[in-house]
């Protein structure tokens, strides 16, 4: 006999410059995952708004929350300066950057209660990218749930799951 029962996936996505595109891969990746098996599948996916294209809810059982990681400001745009400058600076400029984005994602992330709670709630957490890391990452404490990068990883999590 085949599990049944509801699978429940978490996807954070960080600064991605196509967020439905990406939430439209890891969906699709996630169905073929569980396929085989008869259990529901049902996602909640945390992007940051206004880093891209405006995001829909493509499919029944995704729910979407958007982020608005704290506004740009002087750092940043000092930050975005040095990471347009070629050499050694304009790597240290772009690993700053990077970091300084996912500690807002991962704040924006840790102020939202609803989202706290649906991620802990996850089968499955996935960070769709670097930004999105650390924000995955600070939940390894407060949830068994198996915390990958990527959608293969992502499958395989799901994959062992759903046999289970």
């Amino acid at each position: 006999m085949k599990p049944t029962g509801n699978l429940r996936l978490g996807i954070v996505v960080g600064r991605s410059p196509h967020p439905q595109a990406t939430l439209d891969n890891l969906w699709s990746r996630a169905l073929e995952s569980v396929e085989p098996t008869e259990r529901q599948l049902s996602v909640t996916a945390a992007y940051v708004a206004g880093a891209g294209p405006a995001v829909v809810r493509s499919a029944p059982g995704l729910e979407l929350v958007p982020l608005v990681p704290a506004g740009p400001g002087r750092l940043e745009s000092v930050l975005s300066a040095l990471s347009r400058k070629g050499g050694p600076l304009g790597i240290a400029g772009r690993l700053a950057r990077d970091n300084w984005e996912s500690r807002q994602l991962a704040k924006a992330v840790a102020r939202s209660a609803g989202l706290q709670t649906a991620l802990l709630a996850a089968d499955v957490v996935v960070a769709a990218d670097v930004a999105a890391n650390r924000a995955v990452w600070q939940l390894r404490c407060r949830t068994a749930a198996p915390l990958v990068h990527g959608p293969i990883a992502m499958m395989h999590a799901l994959r062992r799951i759903a046999e289970r």
